[in-house]
């Protein structure tokens, strides 16, 4: 009897416990999350501790274990500098705004410190690579020419995502770095919708890759249109900028504002990391918060 008795307790037991929530197993490589943290000004806030940050993955807390708060400058010091690679739209843009988007890429690179990584990419080139000096840039530049491939609902986001996928792929040895992808251009072109469809869509596959690359590589995906006050058209839903942690800069002929909010995210921001839960998505929601009053963030939702 006494045996039945501790047998029928020892089931009662392992039912509780099957019953209880289970923390998720840990799987892969430590995922390291860069955060810009401003305050109600949008100026840079330096003082932020492990603990005020709370980050949750597909809805679940997660421990922050890595903690880092970098500041670069765009010295000759060691480790100061800041990555950009500009992405110039020349599908959405015609052709008579050739001159207007050079004028603007320079204004645009003028925070450019000695010491920072500088690429520029022309959205329909094939052979434009995120590497290259200043001598490079200026060249690409100079031969950029609006027009030169006509835009397409179906195919200009796919070319936009494969672009961003590649270079995120070529900046990803840049190790415990933020890299800013500047896409000057039309945002309907640079903001590609998030797919309403999820893996039914044709772009699902290119979605991806753009966002999955990006989060490997610390790249967040940034927006200045090039049109000014004359724009007359909205943004559409989700779109790669904000979920991969940049921001969209329009409506404003001066865009020294913009150039400077930028490049200054480039360089002040934190970097967390987190060991991921075990799943089987594409791709895994990421929702970060500050927990203090004033503050707000710019980090990517998915990787």
């Amino acid at each position: 009897m006494t045996r039945l008795v501790a047998a029928a307790l020892a089931v009662v037991a392992w039912v509780a416990s099957a019953q209880r929530p289970q923390p998720a197993p840990l799987t892969g490589d430590l995922v390291e999350l860069d955060v810009v943290a401003l305050d109600r000004h949008d100026q840079p806030v330096t003082d932020l501790r492990r603990e005020d940050f709370q980050i949750k993955e597909d809805g679940r807390a997660v421990d922050v274990k890595t903690f880092s708060h970098v500041t670069a400058l765009g010295s000759m010091q060691p480790d100061d500098g800041r990555v950009v690679a500009l992405l110039m739209d020349d599908i959405g843009v015609p052709s008579a705004g050739t001159s207007a988007m050079q004028a603007i890429a320079q204004v645009l690179l003028s925070p450019l410190g000695q010491g920072d990584e500088l690429s520029i990419i022309r959205l329909s080139s094939r052979s434009d690579e995120a590497f290259g000096d200043v001598s490079t840039a200026r060249d690409r530049i100079d031969g950029y020419r609006g027009g030169m491939v006509s835009f397409s609902r179906r195919e200009t986001p796919e070319t936009v995502l494969k672009a961003v996928a590649r270079i995120s792929q070529q900046l990803d040895p840049i190790d415990h770095r933020r890299k800013v992808i500047l896409c000057l251009g039309m945002p309907y072109v640079c903001d590609v919708s998030e797919p309403v469809l999820g893996g039914a869509s044709v772009l699902w596959t290119a979605w991806v890759a753009a966002l999955s690359a990006s989060a490997r590589a610390n790249v967040s995906v940034y927006c200045v249109d090039p049109t000014g006050v004359s724009r007359s058209f909205g943004f559409f839903g989700t779109g790669l900028v904000r979920i991969t942690g940049g921001e969209i800069f329009a409506g404003a002929n001066n865009v020294e504002p913009a150039a400077n909010a930028i490049w200054r995210d480039a360089g002040h921001y934190y970097l967390l990391g987190y060991w991921p839960t075990a799943s089987t998505r594409d791709l895994h929601a990421i929702d970060v918060k500050v927990a203090r009053k004033g503050v707000h963030v710019r980090a990517r939702q998915r990787r």
